[in-house]
Protein backbone atom coordinates (compact mmCIF):
# COMPACT_ATOMS: atom_id res chain seq x y z
CA UNK A 1 0.00 0.00 0.00
CA UNK A 2 1.71 3.23 -1.16
CA UNK A 3 -1.02 5.58 0.13
CA UNK A 4 -0.72 6.41 3.81
CA UNK A 5 -3.76 6.34 6.06
CA UNK A 6 -2.32 9.32 7.99
CA UNK A 7 -0.89 12.73 7.24
CA UNK A 8 1.82 12.07 9.84
CA UNK A 9 4.37 9.81 8.18
CA UNK A 10 8.04 8.80 8.22
CA UNK A 11 9.96 8.21 5.01
CA UNK A 12 13.08 6.03 5.10
CA UNK A 13 15.66 6.37 2.32
CA UNK A 14 17.02 2.87 1.78
CA UNK A 15 19.68 4.22 -0.55
CA UNK A 16 21.05 6.13 2.46
CA UNK A 17 21.03 2.94 4.56
CA UNK A 18 22.96 1.18 1.80
CA UNK A 19 25.46 4.02 1.49
CA UNK A 20 26.00 4.08 5.25
CA UNK A 21 26.55 0.33 5.32
CA UNK A 22 29.18 0.63 2.62
CA UNK A 23 30.83 3.56 4.44
CA UNK A 24 31.13 1.54 7.65
CA UNK A 25 32.48 -1.46 5.77
CA UNK A 26 35.04 0.67 3.92
CA UNK A 27 36.34 2.26 7.12
CA UNK A 28 36.38 -0.92 9.18
CA UNK A 29 37.69 -3.20 6.39
CA UNK A 30 36.01 -6.19 8.07
CA UNK A 31 32.55 -7.75 7.89
CA UNK A 32 29.49 -5.82 9.02
CA UNK A 33 26.86 -7.26 11.35
CA UNK A 34 23.98 -4.82 10.89
CA UNK A 35 22.16 -4.12 14.15
CA UNK A 36 18.43 -3.74 13.50
CA UNK A 37 17.12 -4.09 17.06
CA UNK A 38 14.21 -1.97 18.34
CA UNK A 39 12.59 -2.30 14.91
CA UNK A 40 15.64 -0.95 13.16
CA UNK A 41 16.04 1.95 15.62
CA UNK A 42 12.50 2.98 14.75
CA UNK A 43 13.10 2.89 10.99
CA UNK A 44 11.71 -0.60 10.37
CA UNK A 45 13.85 -3.71 10.74
CA UNK A 46 12.61 -5.58 7.67
CA UNK A 47 13.45 -2.94 5.08
CA UNK A 48 16.68 -1.82 6.76
CA UNK A 49 17.90 -5.41 7.01
CA UNK A 50 17.32 -5.99 3.31
CA UNK A 51 19.08 -2.76 2.33
CA UNK A 52 22.05 -3.50 4.58
CA UNK A 53 22.47 -7.07 3.33
CA UNK A 54 22.17 -5.90 -0.28
CA UNK A 55 24.93 -3.36 0.46
CA UNK A 56 27.31 -6.03 1.73
CA UNK A 57 26.47 -6.67 5.38
CA UNK A 58 27.40 -10.24 6.32
CA UNK A 59 24.80 -10.70 9.05
CA UNK A 60 22.16 -9.11 11.25
CA UNK A 61 21.67 -8.61 14.97
CA UNK A 62 18.64 -7.90 17.15
CA UNK A 63 18.15 -7.64 20.91
CA UNK A 64 15.53 -10.30 21.65
CA UNK A 65 14.41 -13.66 20.34
CA UNK A 66 10.97 -12.23 19.56
CA UNK A 67 12.53 -9.53 17.38
CA UNK A 68 14.39 -12.29 15.57
CA UNK A 69 11.19 -14.32 15.10
CA UNK A 70 9.58 -11.35 13.32
CA UNK A 71 12.63 -10.65 11.17
CA UNK A 72 13.13 -14.31 10.24
CA UNK A 73 9.84 -14.22 8.30
CA UNK A 74 11.52 -11.89 5.83
CA UNK A 75 15.22 -12.80 6.17
CA UNK A 76 15.17 -16.58 6.02
CA UNK A 77 18.81 -17.30 5.27
CA UNK A 78 20.86 -14.51 6.84
CA UNK A 79 23.05 -15.04 9.92
CA UNK A 80 20.97 -13.54 12.74
CA UNK A 81 22.38 -12.90 16.22
CA UNK A 82 20.28 -12.37 19.38
CA UNK A 83 22.35 -10.01 21.51
CA UNK A 84 20.50 -10.52 24.82
CA UNK A 85 20.51 -14.29 24.60
CA UNK A 86 17.67 -16.70 25.43
CA UNK A 87 16.42 -16.77 29.02
CA UNK A 88 13.35 -19.04 28.79
CA UNK A 89 12.70 -22.46 27.32
CA UNK A 90 10.33 -20.91 24.79
CA UNK A 91 13.08 -18.56 23.63
CA UNK A 92 15.61 -21.38 23.42
CA UNK A 93 13.26 -23.58 21.40
CA UNK A 94 12.44 -20.73 19.01
CA UNK A 95 16.12 -19.87 18.59
CA UNK A 96 16.95 -23.46 17.68
CA UNK A 97 13.99 -23.83 15.33
CA UNK A 98 14.88 -20.63 13.45
CA UNK A 99 18.66 -21.20 13.35
CA UNK A 100 19.42 -18.09 15.39
CA UNK A 101 22.82 -17.40 16.91
CA UNK A 102 22.36 -16.73 20.63
CA UNK A 103 24.59 -14.82 23.03
CA UNK A 104 25.80 -16.66 26.14
CA UNK A 105 28.26 -15.83 28.90
CA UNK A 106 27.81 -18.68 31.37
CA UNK A 107 27.97 -22.45 31.14
CA UNK A 108 24.43 -23.02 32.39
CA UNK A 109 22.81 -20.98 29.61
CA UNK A 110 25.00 -22.63 27.00
CA UNK A 111 24.15 -26.09 28.32
CA UNK A 112 20.43 -25.27 28.18
CA UNK A 113 20.81 -24.16 24.57
CA UNK A 114 22.63 -27.40 23.76
CA UNK A 115 19.87 -29.48 25.34
CA UNK A 116 17.20 -27.61 23.38
CA UNK A 117 19.14 -28.15 20.16
CA UNK A 118 19.74 -31.86 20.78
CA UNK A 119 16.02 -32.36 21.48
CA UNK A 120 15.33 -30.90 18.04
CA UNK A 121 18.09 -32.88 16.35
CA UNK A 122 20.09 -29.73 15.68
CA UNK A 123 23.14 -27.78 16.88
CA UNK A 124 22.81 -24.44 18.64
CA UNK A 125 24.95 -21.56 17.38
CA UNK A 126 26.41 -19.39 20.14
CA UNK A 127 28.32 -16.13 20.47
CA UNK A 128 30.25 -15.81 23.73
CA UNK A 129 30.26 -12.36 25.33
CA UNK A 130 33.03 -11.05 27.58
CA UNK A 131 32.56 -8.16 30.02
CA UNK A 132 35.66 -6.01 29.58
CA UNK A 133 34.36 -2.94 31.37
CA UNK A 134 30.76 -2.02 30.52
CA UNK A 135 29.58 -3.98 33.58
CA UNK A 136 26.33 -5.02 31.94
CA UNK A 137 26.42 -8.46 30.33
CA UNK A 138 29.18 -10.97 29.65
CA UNK A 139 31.56 -13.30 31.39
CA UNK A 140 33.91 -11.63 33.90
CA UNK A 141 37.36 -11.41 32.40
CA UNK A 142 39.04 -13.57 35.03
CA UNK A 143 36.85 -16.59 34.20
CA UNK A 144 36.02 -15.85 30.56
CA UNK A 145 38.61 -18.10 28.89
CA UNK A 146 37.81 -21.05 31.16
CA UNK A 147 34.08 -20.67 30.54
CA UNK A 148 34.64 -20.36 26.80
CA UNK A 149 36.61 -23.60 26.65
CA UNK A 150 34.04 -25.44 28.80
CA UNK A 151 31.18 -24.26 26.62
CA UNK A 152 33.02 -25.32 23.49
CA UNK A 153 33.07 -28.91 24.77
CA UNK A 154 29.34 -29.11 25.49
CA UNK A 155 27.23 -31.39 23.29
CA UNK A 156 24.78 -29.76 20.92
CA UNK A 157 26.49 -26.37 20.62
CA UNK A 158 28.90 -24.60 18.29
CA UNK A 159 30.59 -21.39 19.43
CA UNK A 160 30.70 -19.29 16.28
CA UNK A 161 31.60 -15.91 17.75
CA UNK A 162 33.15 -13.98 20.64
CA UNK A 163 32.59 -10.33 21.41
CA UNK A 164 32.58 -7.48 23.88
CA UNK A 165 30.95 -4.06 24.00
CA UNK A 166 32.64 -0.72 24.64
CA UNK A 167 31.40 1.66 27.33
CA UNK A 168 33.00 4.94 26.22
CA UNK A 169 33.70 4.66 22.49
CA UNK A 170 31.92 7.95 21.74
CA UNK A 171 34.32 9.98 23.88
CA UNK A 172 37.20 11.97 22.42
CA UNK A 173 39.71 10.30 24.75
CA UNK A 174 40.31 6.77 23.38
CA UNK A 175 42.13 5.56 26.49
CA UNK A 176 39.20 3.81 28.24
CA UNK A 177 38.20 2.01 25.05
CA UNK A 178 41.74 0.92 24.31
CA UNK A 179 41.98 -0.47 27.84
CA UNK A 180 38.86 -2.54 27.19
CA UNK A 181 40.26 -3.74 23.89
CA UNK A 182 43.52 -4.69 25.59
CA UNK A 183 41.54 -6.82 28.05
CA UNK A 184 39.69 -8.46 25.18
CA UNK A 185 42.99 -9.13 23.41
CA UNK A 186 44.20 -10.89 26.56
CA UNK A 187 41.12 -13.08 26.41
CA UNK A 188 41.78 -13.86 22.74
CA UNK A 189 45.36 -14.81 23.64
CA UNK A 190 43.99 -17.53 25.91
CA UNK A 191 41.65 -19.16 23.35
CA UNK A 192 41.49 -20.17 19.73
CA UNK A 193 39.19 -17.48 18.29
CA UNK A 194 36.17 -18.62 16.26
CA UNK A 195 34.86 -17.24 12.97
CA UNK A 196 33.27 -14.06 14.32
CA UNK A 197 35.27 -11.72 16.58
CA UNK A 198 33.53 -8.37 17.09
CA UNK A 199 34.13 -5.46 19.46
CA UNK A 200 32.99 -2.16 17.95
CA UNK A 201 29.56 -0.65 17.45
CA UNK A 202 29.08 2.64 15.55
CA UNK A 203 31.11 4.78 17.96
CA UNK A 204 33.99 2.34 18.01
CA UNK A 205 34.08 2.04 14.24
CA UNK A 206 34.41 5.80 13.89
CA UNK A 207 36.80 6.40 16.77
CA UNK A 208 39.20 3.45 16.95
CA UNK A 209 41.39 1.38 14.64
CA UNK A 210 40.20 -2.19 14.18
CA UNK A 211 42.41 -4.64 16.08
CA UNK A 212 44.15 -7.39 14.04
CA UNK A 213 42.05 -10.38 15.16
CA UNK A 214 38.70 -8.64 14.83
CA UNK A 215 36.66 -10.00 11.93
CA UNK A 216 33.47 -7.93 12.16
CA UNK A 217 31.87 -4.76 13.52
CA UNK A 218 28.33 -4.22 14.84
CA UNK A 219 27.05 -0.84 13.61
CA UNK A 220 23.58 0.21 14.64
CA UNK A 221 23.20 3.98 14.75
CA UNK A 222 25.56 4.59 11.82
CA UNK A 223 23.38 2.54 9.47
CA UNK A 224 20.65 5.11 9.93
CA UNK A 225 22.93 8.04 9.17
CA UNK A 226 23.29 9.30 12.73
CA UNK A 227 26.55 10.08 14.50
CA UNK A 228 27.39 8.59 17.89
CA UNK A 229 29.01 11.92 18.79
CA UNK A 230 29.49 15.21 16.90
CA UNK A 231 33.27 14.91 16.66
CA UNK A 232 32.97 11.50 14.98
CA UNK A 233 31.23 12.96 11.93
CA UNK A 234 34.66 13.84 10.59
CA UNK A 235 35.73 10.20 10.35
CA UNK A 236 32.57 8.52 9.11
CA UNK A 237 30.48 10.49 6.62
CA UNK A 238 26.86 9.35 6.80
CA UNK A 239 23.50 10.17 5.22
CA UNK A 240 20.48 10.47 7.52
CA UNK A 241 17.90 7.96 6.35
CA UNK A 242 14.70 9.14 8.04
CA UNK A 243 12.44 12.13 7.54
CA UNK A 244 9.34 12.69 9.67
CA UNK A 245 6.53 14.91 8.46
CA UNK A 246 2.97 15.86 9.24
CA UNK A 247 0.44 18.48 8.06
CA UNK A 248 -1.35 21.32 9.75
CA UNK A 249 -4.76 20.15 10.97
CA UNK A 250 -6.25 23.47 12.01
CA UNK A 251 -5.23 27.13 12.23
CA UNK A 252 -6.89 29.49 14.73
CA UNK A 253 -6.65 33.24 15.22
CA UNK A 254 -6.00 33.76 18.93
CA UNK A 255 -5.95 36.92 21.04
CA UNK A 256 -3.12 37.94 23.33
CA UNK A 257 -3.11 36.14 26.67
CA UNK A 258 -5.00 33.08 25.45
CA UNK A 259 -3.77 29.83 26.97
CA UNK A 260 -2.69 26.99 24.70
CA UNK A 261 -2.69 23.23 25.42
CA UNK A 262 -3.02 21.46 28.76
CA UNK A 263 -2.31 23.55 31.83
CA UNK A 264 -2.15 26.77 29.80
CA UNK A 265 1.59 26.95 30.45
CA UNK A 266 1.90 28.85 27.18
CA UNK A 267 -0.06 32.05 26.60
CA UNK A 268 0.03 34.12 23.46
CA UNK A 269 2.25 37.16 24.08
CA UNK A 270 0.32 39.10 21.41
CA UNK A 271 -2.55 38.51 19.04
CA UNK A 272 -1.46 35.65 16.81
CA UNK A 273 -2.16 32.32 15.19
CA UNK A 274 -1.90 28.76 16.50
CA UNK A 275 -1.52 25.76 14.20
CA UNK A 276 -2.56 22.34 15.46
CA UNK A 277 -0.54 19.42 14.05
CA UNK A 278 -1.57 15.74 14.49
CA UNK A 279 1.68 14.45 15.95
CA UNK A 280 2.23 13.94 19.67
CA UNK A 281 3.84 11.74 22.27
CA UNK A 282 1.61 8.89 21.12
CA UNK A 283 3.62 9.09 17.90
CA UNK A 284 6.98 9.48 19.62
CA UNK A 285 7.30 13.26 19.91
CA UNK A 286 8.25 13.42 23.57
CA UNK A 287 6.50 15.69 26.07
CA UNK A 288 10.02 16.83 26.89
CA UNK A 289 10.23 18.32 23.39
CA UNK A 290 8.47 21.56 24.30
CA UNK A 291 11.66 23.52 23.63
CA UNK A 292 11.88 22.09 20.13
CA UNK A 293 10.97 23.85 16.91
CA UNK A 294 9.32 22.37 13.83
CA UNK A 295 9.48 23.58 10.24
CA UNK A 296 6.51 25.29 8.61
CA UNK A 297 6.98 26.99 5.23
CA UNK A 298 10.73 26.75 5.73
CA UNK A 299 10.73 28.50 9.09
CA UNK A 300 11.50 26.92 12.47
CA UNK A 301 8.55 27.73 14.72
CA UNK A 302 8.17 27.10 18.45
CA UNK A 303 5.96 24.54 20.11
CA UNK A 304 3.22 26.31 22.04
CA UNK A 305 2.62 24.63 25.40
CA UNK A 306 2.62 20.96 26.28
CA UNK A 307 2.91 18.22 23.67
CA UNK A 308 -0.28 16.14 23.84
CA UNK A 309 -0.68 12.47 23.00
CA UNK A 310 -2.08 13.12 19.53
CA UNK A 311 -1.31 16.77 18.78
CA UNK A 312 1.20 19.54 19.11
CA UNK A 313 0.41 23.22 18.76
CA UNK A 314 2.73 25.66 17.03
CA UNK A 315 2.87 29.44 17.26
CA UNK A 316 2.88 30.38 13.57
CA UNK A 317 2.17 34.09 14.04
CA UNK A 318 5.41 35.11 12.33
CA UNK A 319 5.20 32.69 9.43
CA UNK A 320 2.53 34.27 7.30
CA UNK A 321 -0.54 32.72 5.76
CA UNK A 322 -0.28 29.22 7.22
CA UNK A 323 -3.24 27.06 6.26
CA UNK A 324 -4.65 23.64 7.10
CA UNK A 325 -2.85 21.06 4.96
CA UNK A 326 0.52 22.84 4.98
CA UNK A 327 3.47 20.49 5.50
CA UNK A 328 5.16 20.39 8.90
CA UNK A 329 8.63 18.84 9.26
CA UNK A 330 9.69 17.22 12.53
CA UNK A 331 12.91 15.72 11.14
CA UNK A 332 14.08 16.60 7.66
CA UNK A 333 14.45 19.49 5.20
CA UNK A 334 11.95 22.04 3.97
CA UNK A 335 12.70 24.98 1.66
CA UNK A 336 16.40 24.77 2.46
CA UNK A 337 15.98 24.62 6.24
CA UNK A 338 16.84 21.40 8.08
CA UNK A 339 15.96 19.91 11.47
CA UNK A 340 17.80 16.77 12.54
CA UNK A 341 17.27 14.05 15.09
CA UNK A 342 20.15 15.65 16.98
CA UNK A 343 18.28 18.97 17.04
CA UNK A 344 15.23 17.29 18.50
CA UNK A 345 17.39 15.37 20.97
CA UNK A 346 19.09 18.55 22.15
CA UNK A 347 15.75 20.27 22.71
CA UNK A 348 14.45 17.24 24.60
CA UNK A 349 17.48 16.60 26.77
CA UNK A 350 18.19 13.17 25.28
CA UNK A 351 20.19 11.49 22.49
CA UNK A 352 19.47 10.88 18.81
CA UNK A 353 19.20 7.12 19.47
CA UNK A 354 16.13 7.69 21.64
CA UNK A 355 14.50 10.18 19.28
CA UNK A 356 14.30 7.82 16.31
CA UNK A 357 13.69 4.66 18.32
CA UNK A 358 10.75 6.38 20.04
CA UNK A 359 8.80 6.91 16.80
CA UNK A 360 5.78 4.69 17.34
CA UNK A 361 4.39 1.98 15.03
CA UNK A 362 1.25 4.03 14.39
CA UNK A 363 3.36 6.43 12.31
CA UNK A 364 3.33 4.85 8.83
CA UNK A 365 6.71 4.22 7.24
CA UNK A 366 7.37 4.46 3.52
CA UNK A 367 10.58 2.99 2.13
CA UNK A 368 12.22 4.53 -0.90
CA UNK A 369 14.84 3.49 -3.42
CA UNK A 370 15.83 5.91 -6.17
CA UNK A 371 13.06 8.18 -4.89
CA UNK A 372 10.37 5.54 -5.45
CA UNK A 373 8.29 3.87 -2.74
CA UNK A 374 9.21 0.18 -2.66
CA UNK A 375 7.62 -0.88 0.62
CA UNK A 376 5.43 0.39 3.44
CA UNK A 377 4.87 -0.47 7.08
CA UNK A 378 1.59 0.43 8.77
CA UNK A 379 -0.50 -0.68 11.72
CA UNK A 380 -3.19 -1.86 9.32
CA UNK A 381 -1.03 -3.96 7.00
CA UNK A 382 2.34 -4.49 8.65
CA UNK A 383 5.37 -4.59 6.37
CA UNK A 384 4.43 -4.85 2.66
CA UNK A 385 6.67 -4.67 -0.39
CA UNK A 386 5.14 -2.68 -3.22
Amino acid sequence: MTQSLRTTIADVDLDAVAANTRAVRALATVDVIAVVKADGYGHGAEAVAEAAIDAGAAGLAVATVEEAVVLRRFRTGDPLLVLLGAQTQAERDAAVALDLAVTVWDVESARAMGEAARSAGKTATLHFKVDTGLTRLGAPLDVAAERYRTIGELPGVRVDGVFTHLARAEEEDPTPSNEQLDRFDAFLDAITPPRWVHTSASGGVASLPIRPRVTAVRPGLALYGLDAAPHLARRLVLRPALTWRSKVHRVADVTAGTGVSYGHEYRLPRDGRIATVPVGYGDGLSRASRAARLLVRGQAVPIAGRVAMDHVMLDVTEVGDVRAGDEVVVIGTQRGATLTADDLASASGTINYEVVTAIKPRVPRRYLRDGRVVATKTLADGYVRC
